[in-house]
């Protein structure tokens, strides 16, 4: 078996040529090759969220809209008849303690019906304490996959019993786990939204936000642009080129 070398753009970059150190998550099997890919969110519900909206409820409930447009758009395919491509979703939410609604799962069905259980928390925000056990849930599975964490917080903390969200964001990446950083709205602490987001900035954090700005919509460019990947800002203006030929006399 070999690591299949074609390169798919899914997620805002190459998924099959960014593997974690001895990972073969794709693997070449009697011509077709398998892809899984694991989605794990990460909800911040506790009180800085909850109370930024009236009802408090509100703004969690915008984020349980949020996650299911979002998978909507990621399909089980096969990938020009070479590459077979399959989903897993899993999810925690989290204040000062941590309560996973949902272990890995290939069904979305389970996946949302659990999401929609959930209710706010309260009470402080432990990001730290929250990525540390999304890595744990990716530790206990034995699929080669190519990993993925949505965080969707403000970037504020009341404590950070496990380390600091530095830390563990660091741990998580060391295990190949990409993370995406989302802000539930535009009240955030923007450095420690980049503490958490995975480099480049511009591409796993570029300013993506649950809610259109002062309104309760959900932002469906910050899902484009995380699942097509963000197509940038326009690179500077070149040199002027040089002087053109000197023309011939008229008549």
């Amino acid at each position: 078996m070999r690591l299949f070398q074609m390169r798919r753009i899914s997620f805002g970059f190459i998924l099959l040529s960014e593997q974690p150190r001895g990972a073969k998550c794709c693997l070449h099997i009697a011509r077709m090759t398998d892809c899984p890919i694991s989605v794990y969110f990460i909800i911040d519900t506790s009180e800085s969220i909850a109370l930024q909206t009236v009802p408090i409820q509100s703004l969690v409930e915008q984020i349980k809209q949020f996650i299911p447009q979002f998978i909507e758009k990621l399909e089980n395919e096969v990938y020009q008849n070479q590459v077979s491509i399959t989903w897993m979703f899993g999810g925690l939410h989290y204040s000062d303690v941590v309560e996973i609604y949902s272990p890995l799962t290939r069904s979305k069905d389970t996946y949302l019906a659990k999401l929609a259980a959930i209710q706010y928390l309260g009470r402080g925000t432990f990001t730290d304490c929250a990525i540390s056990n999304m890595t744990q849930q990716f530790q206990s599975q034995a699929a080669r996959d190519v990993k993925f964490a949505v965080v969707i917080t403000d970037g504020h903390v009341t404590g950070s019993p496990c380390g600091g969200m530095k830390m563990q964001a660091e741990r998580a990446r060391d295990m190949g786990i990409k993370l995406f950083v989302v802000a539930p709205s535009e009240d955030v602490y923007e450095h420690g939204l980049r503490e958490i987001a995975s480099p480049p900035h511009d591409l796993y954090r570029s300013n993506y936000s649950i809610t259109q700005k002062n309104a309760l919509t959900i932002d469906e460019n910050t899902i484009e642009r995380i699942i097509k990947g963000d197509p940038g800002r326009p690179g500077r203006s070149g040199p002027p080129g040089p002087p053109g030929e000197k023309g011939s006399p008229v008549g």
